[in-house]
């Protein structure tokens, strides 16, 4: 097969080199391009990136719940197709241990978020604002949040990358601050939405720690 584009290869293997030198951990650097691929649905380039992390002693649950807890954020769709992609190479298929609390969810949406959601869907008519916040508490942070591969900060800094692959404001804001509460730093956060450049782009990646400083900035004023 026709090796194509090989100036095009070259110029991005080169510029992404950089990336290795930045302070972030070496797990969370190959975590960030499968969940990113993921929730763009390219999943053609996720074998590739997955032996990658493999080879860099990423734990296959890890991977794989960075991958479970997408779904109440991309759609099931999204989700079931990069699990295709990924058990292409590893063969681990379920969740790690979780925490043996069912209370954990809500108590870590409480202490992060408080009523945010809540309060913001509350005049909606027939109890519909009620569904959406009990299923969110109950489904995205009840399902998920307790399984150990990933630890709460973790999660929130993968969450926030991918709102910020889906350019959706209020969630890229709110999970900003979410992420400083969860016990990221700014330079952290910072960090790590500038090791996604290569995949998102600049202006993303601009707006987003724009948004991130903003967001320490207004959690110092509080505090």
């Amino acid at each position: 097969m026709k090796n194509t584009d090989q100036q095009f290869n070259q110029i991005f293997a080169n510029y992404i080199k950089d990336f290795e030198q930045t302070p972030i951990s070496d797990e969370m650097r190959r975590l960030l391009p499968i969940v990113i691929f993921s929730i763009q649905g390219v999943t053609e380039q996720l074998p590739e990136y997955v032996k990658d992390a493999v080879v860099h002693a990423v734990p296959d649950e890890k991977i794989l719940e960075a991958i479970y807890q997408l779904e109440p954020i991309a759609g099931i769709g999204k989700v079931r197709a990069a699990l295709k992609a990924i058990h292409q190479v590893i063969s681990v298929d379920n969740f790690s241990q979780k925490q043996d609390d069912p209370q954990f969810g809500i108590q870590v949406q409480q202490k992060i978020y408080g009523t945010e959601i809540r309060d913001l869907l509350a005049d909606l008519p027939d109890g519909a604002g009620n569904f959406v916040a009990d299923h969110l508490t109950n489904h995205f942070f009840g399902d998920f949040y307790q399984h150990e591969a990933l630890t709460v900060k973790e999660r929130e800094l993968l969450e926030l990358v991918s709102f910020i692959t889906l350019n959706v404001d209020f969630q890229i804001n709110a999970h900003a601050i979410g992420s400083l509460k969860a016990g990221n730093s700014e330079s952290e956060i910072v960090w790590t939405i500038i090791n996604i450049l290569p995949y998102v782009g600049f202006p993303l990646v601009i707006n987003s720690i724009q948004k991130v400083h903003a967001a320490a900035e207004k959690l110092a004023q509080m505090r």
